[in-house]
Formats: C-alpha cells, structure tokens, sequence
C-alpha cells in the first residue's frame, strides 16, 4: 500500500494528504472561502478576480 505525501495548504499551512488537497494544493475549507471571495468580487465588480476576468473577456472579443 502507498503512503500519501503530506503537504500544507498554501493559504492555511495545515498539513495533509496530498489526496486532500485540490489542484490549487488549497484545503477544503480554503478552497470554499476562495471561491466565495471571487463569488463576492464579481458581484461587486471590483477586486483582482473581477480585473482578471474583465482582461480575458477583452481579450477573447479581440480575436473575434
């Protein structure tokens, strides 16, 4: 049986299996409080989240 590398989280430092980190190496609870503070910037339209979409949105009606 294969013994799974324990990693931290990037934004929390809490150790854990690899298995249970997400791509990002975020944990749970950290990938969730990610998601609703990109959630809130979109709504507000503003914050680095809403920028980078913006930029991309730009870029992509560019090419058309």
């Amino acid at each position: 049986m294969r013994v799974s590398k324990i990693e931290p989280c990037i934004d929390c430092g809490k150790r854990l299996p690899r298995k249970e980190l997400n791509r990002a190496r975020r944990c749970s609870d950290c990938a969730m409080a990610a998601v609703r503070d990109s959630m809130a910037q979109m709504h507000q339209k503003s914050g680095p989240y809403y920028e980078k979409w913006k930029e991309n949105l730009r870029a992509a009606a560019s090419r058309l």
